[in-house]
């Protein structure tokens, strides 16, 4: 992270040009903007932006911006400016206060928007990664790729005539990644680019080097009389941390099939089956999880196995989105466990996005004394998936809310 620019006042942006289109006619409504939240997710195939807007011109009413209309917006940081633009799909949360009203746009990605309308009616032969790649740059005039990953196995797929968005979604759980038995997941950024990644690709990029670390309730190192406003330390401190109510929970990790399964392939003409498993303990790999050592002891599982036969329950959830391709990927589908997350609260930066890794330094909440071991809590510092993402834009302030999981620990 050397060699960041960090500007004079961290997390500061500059909002122009609200423009908000309507077929041939548009209207610049920068006056009017007060606030944008862009949401985005690893499980959402788009973010969701929600604009509030505060009417004193009777805009609403003149203008009447409604579903379909396209919304875009300039922010403006220290040397380079993002371009964001939305569809709009409703006007809610209203509110008159006399001389003038309160509401929120809320949009989603014009890909998402085509994608609700249009289908996918022929049949198609080839990965189902290749296959969903021409699928979207079929339907796309403006969002762009980032990571599109390469599934395994040729298939040829029929689809019945479903919309762009589920066969996006369903080619993305059917599609094995290459480098792990794992599936895929399609999603929008917090950039507008579209990724079509298994989350395990998150750490094959930035395992030995993560995109950003934080700190939080641990001293700058340059705080005293000479520190100044741009420190670093301002851009890498969390403000505020909260942990989710369930934490460590075995039950959300078994049944997310992060711990143990195994499929029954039977060979019905040679009256055999073909067993393949995974066993999280087993098959633990530091280079391939996030941190050194597992996040459960394994002297506490008491063993027990998810399973199915792939060839005959397709009644099952989501066991027809599965291929026949011989790994544990459909026992072992891409999940973030959400065995342990938290949310965190930091100055807005261009550098974060979902999809990512970060490290945390969080530290020891037991006082300082010379039996401690060191001034790093060590069950919830370490290396997180950025799993979702909230980024609140203001007239010239940007914030970030991140919900961080993390599936490994550091070590005691």
């Amino acid at each position: 992270m050397s060699g960041q620019n960090f500007q004079f006042f961290p997390g500061r942006i500059r909002i122009s040009n609200v423009i908000i289109t309507s077929g041939t006619d548009s209207a610049d409504i920068t006056e009017l903007f007060k606030e944008l939240n862009l949401n985005s997710s690893v499980n959402n195939m788009t973010v969701t932006a929600e604009f509030v807007i505060s009417d004193a011109v009777n805009f609403l009413h003149n203008f009447r911006p409604n579903a379909g209309d396209t919304i875009s917006i300039d922010i403006g940081y220290f040397d380079f400016t993002k371009y964001f633009k939305f569809k709009i799909v409703d006007v809610r949360n209203i509110a008159d206060y006399q001389r003038q009203r309160g509401y929120v746009l809320n949009c989603v990605s014009n890909f998402y928007y085509k994608g609700m309308y249009k289908e996918v009616n022929n049949a198609l032969t080839g990965t189902t990664s290749g296959i969903a790649r021409g699928i979207f740059e079929e339907n796309t005039d403006f969002e762009k790729a980032n990571i599109w990953e390469d599934s395994v196995g040729i298939q040829k797929i029929v689809f019945p005539k479903w919309s762009v968005n589920e066969s996006m979604k369903w080619l993305a759980r059917r599609s094995a990644w290459r480098n792990d038995s794992v599936r895929m997941k399609f999603f929008q950024d917090s950039n507008l680019k579209y990724n079509f990644m298994p989350i395990e690709k998150a750490a094959e990029i930035y395992n030995n080097e993560p995109a950003f670390k934080y700190v939080y309730n641990i001293v700058a190192g340059s705080k005293g009389k000479d520190q100044i406003p741009n420190s670093k330390d301002t851009l890498t401190a969390v403000k505020d941390i909260t942990f989710h109510d369930k934490q460590f929970s075995i039950i959300q990790a078994f049944n997310s099939g992060k711990i143990e399964g195994v499929r029954f392939a039977p060979d019905i003409v040679n009256k055999t089956y073909d067993p393949v498993s995974y066993n999280y303990f087993d098959q633990f790999n530091p280079d391939i999880y996030l941190n050194k050592l597992p996040q459960f002891n394994k002297f506490n599982f008491e063993g027990g196995i998810n399973q199915y036969d792939v060839n005959t329950s397709f009644t099952q959830p989501e066991v027809s989105d599965l291929n026949k391709i011989s790994d544990a990927s459909n026992i072992k589908k891409t999940s973030v466990d959400l065995s342990q997350v938290i949310d965190i609260e930091v100055v807005g930066n261009p550098i974060i996005d979902i999809g990512q890794v970060i490290e945390l330094d969080i530290s020891s909440p037991e006082p300082v004394s010379k039996n401690r071991d060191g001034k790093i809590d060590k069950r919830y510092s370490g290396k997180y998936y950025v799993y979702s993402k909230r980024d609140v834009f203001n007239e010239d302030v940007q914030k970030m809310a991140l919900t961080l999981v993390k599936e490994s620990q550091i070590g005691f």
